[in-house]
């Protein structure tokens, strides 16, 4: 369960099955949901709808589609 999100503490890297709920319910968010892979072993990274505009998380997700889009 991806519960220091929840809690404030960051973003998560979470299966999708263990963030479904926490998703639908709205304590969570998906970091890229326009980024979707077919796979049985499917990733989210997913934040606090909250904290969406935190410099260091805006920093973070901008890092990683760097890095995504080098590979």
């Amino acid at each position: 369960m991806p519960q220091a999100a929840i809690d404030g503490q960051g973003v998560a890297l979470a299966r999708s099955i263990m963030a479904h709920d926490d998703l639908a319910a709205g304590r969570l968010v998906r970091l890229f949901p326009e980024v979707e892979f077919s796979s049985v072993l499917s990733y989210y990274v997913v934040y606090r709808p909250d904290c969406a505009t935190l410099p260091k998380l805006v920093a973070f997700r901008d890092w990683l589609v760097r890095e995504a889009s080098t590979r």
